[in-house]
């Protein structure tokens, strides 16, 4: 059966798809990234500027297509990075332009949205020099014109439309001199094939694949070479009735690469130059600098190189994406078993739609380890960029994760496992800290150390609000559960000290929950002692507010975390469900 209209959640998670596929492949792109300047950066740009609109593609879910598309580019607006990043987020602004008030497409309604996004792009370029991300998107839209009648299948259309973009892909050191001479494509334009193969594949019903090996051949083609232009210059500028035209002219004289993106007073301007400060004191004249940024390519071309340290932990962690996002920390994804179908903690199945499976429908869902193969790419991908690697998971006391990360990681002597005893925010508070140790200057064996010191000073409280999908997923007996829920007792459960969960007490009652825990964190907190607090709730649970209060008022924090457990953890804690877990700062 085709698929004859898109509607937002399905391109929604298409988009997903393709983010992933760039992510993967971001340092094959670093690799190959030779133009316009050899610094090995491209494919950093292009996943940094797609997972801008991550949060905003995971949390639309409910939303009309034209809404998902709208935000998704205003975040690219604000987290593009490089040339291709800014275009990129000038392709989407585009798309959301022609898409405004849509609630779903046609093939032939898609295509005219490509071609409005490509004259955007183009509009915004003061030199377009083919050969590069601009050729696929332009030769994509046009081709789309040719389909948009034929055909009315978005699977066809899609694959079509991809099978165009490989072709135009493999033309482009035709173009180029420089991509001729070192035998490579253009990363940028490798980049947005590999978008819309990711949206191809989602749409074709595959699964969604996390991490892909490099091609064997993966030295970067990084070479030091004279730069015209030394610091690649960025600017977020908001300023009503801006004249693109007449400052592309102010401003093309100070550089080369110059892209003025934006529409509406809100504009992301991209240029290489000598001179950034005078790039800035031209812009503060035309409106209000929002986000300033400049790299030195010089040095980006010498002296690039892998962190000494990463850190990667299991998607049990439920660690914001931004602090992920701000550290580097890599996520081995576990699995969610709905029936007989298996889906990727929060890659292909999110928070939602596990809490609407566990509430409204009677199928059977529990959860799995990752395989081997999943944690093997995972931890290949965080050598990739760190020399070391520290991976912290889900107590072993609580799952079979630990092992098969053990069995894996043992092939590498730079990989060092460590169990947290613990698990969602307990695991990401661990991460958070070893992450900054590691930017002080410690040592694995010393972050390690401090580790097993917080983990016998922390404290993890949780509450569930009904015990039914633990009875469902087995791991309480029907009779127990089923009597406390007929009661209305809520169990208060925290983590030993080996990291296995014990219950510590009973309330009548989800607000007599909530006063027992302000009693556990009052006896067993120092009030001398500065914390790091996470505070986890799963699906809508106003009672998180009132404790974030009396954690504010009754002790002292350096941070409070806030965020809902994942897919994963929800499956047995359910909806209601909240807690709280404290590290000591020291």
């Amino acid at each position: 059966m085709g698929i004859e209209i898109l509607r937002g959640n399905e391109f929604r998670k298409a988009l997903l798809s393709g983010i992933i596929k760039v992510q993967d492949l971001r340092e094959e792109l670093n690799r190959i990234n030779v133009f316009p300047v050899p610094d090995g950066d491209t494919g950093t740009n292009l996943a940094e500027t797609l997972n801008g609109g991550l949060r905003v593609l995971l949390e639309s879910a409910n939303l009309k297509l034209c809404e998902i598309i709208r935000r998704f580019s205003e975040a690219l607006l604000f987290s593009a990075k490089g040339n291709s990043g800014t275009i990129i987020s000038q392709f989407f602004l585009g798309l959301a332009e022609w898409v405004k008030g849509k609630d779903s497409l046609t093939t032939a309604e898609f295509a005219d949205a490509l071609l409005n996004a490509k004259n955007v792009v183009y509009d915004s370029l003061e030199n377009p020099v083919e050969g590069t991300i601009i050729t696929v998107i332009r030769e994509c839209a046009d081709f789309a014109q040719e389909i948009r009648e034929s055909i009315r299948d978005f699977r066809i259309f899609f694959k079509r439309l991809h099978h165009k973009a490989e072709e135009v892909l493999k033309r482009t050191p035709e173009m180029l001199p420089k991509l001729r001479e070192k035998k490579v494509v253009d990363a940028g334009a490798y980049g947005f094939v590999l978008l819309i193969r990711g949206i191809m594949e989602y749409i074709e019903g595959k699964r969604v694949e996390t991490v892909h090996e490099l091609p064997a051949n993966s030295a970067k083609i990084i070479e030091e070479e004279k730069i015209e232009h030394r610091y690649c210059t960025e600017a977020v500028v908001k300023a009503d009735g801006l004249d693109k035209k007449k400052l592309a002219l102010l401003l093309g004289t100070l550089g080369s690469s110059l892209l003025i993106a934006g529409a509406g007073g809100l504009f992301k301007i991209h240029i290489h130059t000598n001179w950034p400060q005078k790039v800035f004191e031209i812009l503060k004249e035309k409106g209000t600098v929002l986000k300033q940024k400049i790299d030195d390519m010089l040095e980006m071309n010498i002296f690039a190189r892998k962190k000494k340290f990463g850190i990667v932990v299991d998607s049990s962690a439920d660690i914001p994406l931004e602090i992920s996002q701000e550290y580097g920390i890599h996520i081995i994804p576990l699995q969610i078993l709905i029936g007989d179908k298996t889906f990727i903690d929060g890659i292909d199945i999110d928070r939602s739609q596990v809490l609407e499976k566990l509430v409204y429908e009677k199928v059977k869902i529990t959860t799995s380890q990752p395989d081997y193969g999943t944690i093997e790419k995972t931890i290949k991908e965080g050598l990739s960029k760190n020399q070391n690697l520290l991976v912290i998971s889900l107590s072993s006391k609580l799952s079979g994760t630990y092992n098969s990360i053990r069995i894996v990681s043992s092939k590498y002597p730079n990989v060092t496992l460590f169990d947290s005893r613990s698990l969602s925010l307990g695991i990401a508070l661990q991460a958070l800290r070893a992450a900054e140790k590691f930017q002080d200057g410690y040592e694995i064996q010393e972050v390690i150390d401090h580790l097993r010191n917080i983990q016998r000073k922390s404290l993890f409280v949780l509450t569930l609000d009904t015990v039914k999908y633990l009875i469902r997923s087995g791991r309480v007996s029907n009779l127990k559960g089923g009597l406390a829920d007929f009661l209305g007792i809520k169990p208060i459960i925290s983590i030993s000290s080996d990291g296995t969960l014990e219950n510590i007490g009973k309330a009548l009652g989800i607000r007599h929950s909530l006063s027992k825990i302000k009693k556990i964190l009052k006896h067993r907190l120092n009030p001398y002692q500065i914390y790091d607090f996470g505070v986890a709730f799963c699906g809508e649970q106003p009672l998180v507010e009132e404790l974030e209060t009396f954690i504010k008022a009754n002790f002292r924090y350096r941070k409070i975390i806030k965020n809902e457990i994942g897919p994963l953890l929800s499956v047995y804690a359910g909806p209601g469900a909240f807690g709280v877990v404290a590290v000591p700062v020291y």
